[in-house]
């Protein structure tokens, strides 16, 4: 049955778009920042924006692109509809002296309305450990990046184009689907980011209440991703004045995406709109989504200390903790925890709990017991510890 009145915002946990950001003053958190410039702690992001062509300006765009990389500090950065050949973006790129950019080939048919082109550029402290990049089509790009520890990253750059070119859409869609399986299937974490020239929230109530039109050919790329569990946080907006990705005269959208598979989506934090506007830059604003980089690190660490013939590591004693201990732990905690209850209760699910994470185990560490034990002993969880720190260890 349809229920009219059900709220796919939050069945999807898409939150709105976080405001004023860089203003927060949390430490070691996230969203940890002083001023605008500073990079948030402790996670990875990947944005996507749709450029709107580099044959026109491409100086000014690439400063402008330059910029944007630099204020948000950007890990990879898809890029799309560029309308170059990749040697002419390799040249425009060298501005971005940070970043090593890849990118696909450029489809010089006569009968397509757009040539293409679409890019990631990664910043180079990660650009080190691509294995691989493969250009798809003039529309669709994976790059492959190998980490320690087994860690494999595939992540797609798609260009989608409108519904005007009907062919070519098709045959960008069903050659995104194949990819996307394939990465599924060889077991990598992997993203996929870019314009898809469709509305996701037009398809959420069909996907939800009516199975068998989202089933339909016509429905088929939103249907895979939601049907395979993948998710994008990109904020749902349904205020007329709210921040879209697409903006032109009075039309206000969202078209630009960056989806996460099951196995990725387990590091989500959160997803922000950056309003790009007054740049003329683009008429797209770009989607930044963060991730927790304990996905690039949680496995580098064991292999690291094996290569530097690390034996041990430090986890917290609960077992012996004393009831005055957990006293001093819990005040401890409360002193650190010092924002507003109405500043906190505003934020996204994923900020909240990364806030608490943070200053946990600052408590931890200033006032819990700690023992070293060897790197191959699996620890257990203390049958009288209390819920509030539950599993915590380092």
């Amino acid at each position: 049955m349809t229920d009219n009145n059900f709220d796919y915002d939050s069945f999807v946990r898409n939150p709105p778009n976080p405001i004023d950001i860089d203003d927060l003053t949390l430490q070691d958190s996230l969203f940890s920042s002083n001023s605008p410039s500073l990079s948030p702690c402790n996670s990875f992001n990947i944005s996507s924006l749709n450029i709107n062509g580099l044959k026109m300006f491409s100086q000014n765009k690439i400063e402008l692109l330059n910029d944007f990389f630099s204020l948000k500090h950007i890990s990879f950065g898809g890029v799309v509809d560029t309308h170059i050949h990749p040697k002419q973006l390799h040249f425009l790129s060298k501005r971005l002296s940070n970043y090593t950019v890849f990118s696909s080939v450029l489809d010089t048919s006569q009968h397509v309305r757009s040539s293409g082109g679409v890019s990631l550029f990664i910043e180079n402290s990660l650009a080190s450990h691509v294995h691989t990049y493969t250009s798809l089509s003039s529309r669709l790009l994976s790059v492959d990046l190998y980490f320690k520890g087994n860690i494999k990253l595939r992540i797609f750059v798609v260009y989608v184009p409108p519904p005007s070119d009907q062919s070519l859409r098709d045959e960008t869609i069903d050659l995104l689907i194949s990819a996307l399986s394939d990465a599924k299937r060889l077991g990598f974490h992997h993203a996929v980011c870019g314009d898809f020239n469709m509305h996701l929230d037009q398809f959420y109530p069909v996907f939800f209440n009516q199975p068998q039109i989202a089933s339909k050919r016509i429905h088929r790329l939103f249907n895979f991703l939601l049907s395979n569990g993948y998710v994008d946080f990109t904020p749902v907006n349904f205020s007329p004045t709210s921040l879209g990705t697409f903006h032109r005269a009075d039309i206000i959208s969202r078209i630009d995406y960056v989806w996460s598979c099951p196995l990725l989506k387990r590091f989500l934090l959160t997803s922000v709109i950056f309003d790009v506007r007054d740049l003329s830059l683009s008429d797209h604003n770009p989607v930044i989504t963060y991730y927790d980089s304990s996905f690039l690190f949680s496995s580098i660490k064991p292999a690291r200390a094996r290569q530097l013939q690390r034996r041990s590591r430090r986890i917290f004693s609960f077992d012996s903790v004393t009831p005055s201990q957990w006293e001093d732990f819990s005040a401890h905690v409360d002193n650190l925890c010092n924002i507003s209850p109405a500043v906190f209760a505003s934020w996204h699910v994923n900020h909240m709990c990364e806030y608490l994470y943070t200053h946990i185990i600052a408590g931890a560490n200033a006032i819990l017991p700690a023992r070293t034990v060897d790197y191959c002993v699996n620890t257990h969880i203390p049958s009288l510890l209390p819920m509030t720190v539950n599993g915590l260890a380092i």
